[in-house]
């Protein structure tokens, strides 16, 4: 039975891949030009002939009707797909992790859910430095949703209001940094705090405090290779809350047995 569910849970995760890379980049920064989805880092990307109508005004060679059809400049897509394939793949491990370490239980599709949420919004942080907050709220809807429900099916209330509890106080704590520093933190990260605060209260304290412990190990160690790499005082802190988040998940109930209970 846990392999058939891991099975269909990394299936899952790798058909959504595909879908999170597309939405993902949907996203860019008010103002900026529409990013080339095929492009990586913005470098030039190999390009394809493709036929089509010419541009309005465009130069014509010869005598040509307006019928006519003329080459136009598409982006090949080899970088793209092995983008979406690099999403794919790290959405799989990430649901396929959840089944083994959660197994068949309600609450799993909640956190399949937040996994596919988590790498959406570390790839657009990662490409534009923005965590959208449309993304962040339809994901808070459907991971709260998802846990309601695992909730009702366990006739067990306490964890949903666990989880109010650890989403509010990670969002007035991330809220305090921001708006003591806003330069340092974006607002989108307090928004993102919230969502992994209440997926992780669900499963109790021991979850939230050491996901957030490792969310900021894994941004302090992210921090100092940007600044020694490139020099700057600014990185994205999203993909370091999300490996945080997901450490959380699959370790968390278990390490805090472990430390509550050590014999």
């Amino acid at each position: 039975m846990t392999a058939w569910v891991v099975a269909v849970c990394g299936a899952g995760g790798a058909a959504a891949g595909p879908l999170l890379d597309l939405v993902a980049r949907q996203v860019r920064r008010p103002g900026a030009a529409p990013v080339d989805q095929f492009a990586v880092d913005g470098a030039a990307s190999p390009t394809l002939a493709v036929a089509g109508p010419p541009p309005a005004g465009a130069p014509t060679a010869g005598a040509r009707s307006p019928g006519d059809a003329t080459t136009t400049v598409v982006p090949a897509g080899a970088p793209a797909v092995l983008e979406a394939g690099a999403v794919a793949l790290v959405t799989a491990a990430a649901c396929a992790l959840a089944a083994v370490r959660l197994g068949a239980v309600p609450q799993l599709a909640a956190y399949c859910v937040l996994a596919g949420a988590l790498v959406v919004v570390s790839v657009t942080d990662l490409r534009t430095g923005l965590v959208p907050r449309r993304i962040v709220y339809v994901a808070v809807a459907a991971v709260g949703a998802a846990l309601l429900a695992a909730s009702a099916t366990d006739h067990a209330w306490r964890p949903m209001v666990d989880a109010l509890g650890g989403g509010a106080i990670a969002f007035v704590l991330f809220g305090v940094v921001w708006w003591i520093s806003p330069k340092a933190m974006g607002f989108g990260d307090v928004r993102l705090a919230g969502l992994c605060g209440g997926a992780l209260g669900w499963l109790g304290f021991a979850a939230l405090y050491l996901g957030f412990l490792a969310a900021f190990v894994a941004g302090a160690l992210f921090g100092v290779a940007v600044l020694s790499t490139r020099g700057r005082r600014r990185f994205p802190f999203a993909p370091a809350l999300a490996l945080g988040t997901m450490f959380g998940v699959l370790w968390g109930p278990w390490l805090g047995g472990v430390w509550l209970h050590p014999r």
